[in-house]
């Protein structure tokens, strides 16, 4: 019996929120930490930003790109 939401397209293709989680932004190890890790970009740590483009710094070279890409896509 296979699970109802199986329907053979990849994870995020067509849901809701296929585009609310965001983990593609460049990172980096922070030195001395084996398992921490944060945007190469802004500087702040994966477990802050939590997948939400929202939560890189305003400033953030990857947010603001992605922020401009999606304009374009919108508009």
């Amino acid at each position: 019996m296979s699970h109802p939401d199986n329907d053979g397209t990849p994870f995020n293709e067509g849901k809701p929120n296929a585009e609310a989680f965001d983990i593609d932004y460049p990172q980096e190890n922070l030195e001395g930490e084996m398992y921490k890790y944060r945007c190469k970009h802004c500087k702040k740590l994966t477990t802050e930003i939590n997948g939400l483009l929202e939560n890189h710094a305003p400033d953030c070279a990857y947010r603001l790109e992605r922020a401009r890409e999606a304009g374009r896509r919108d508009g």
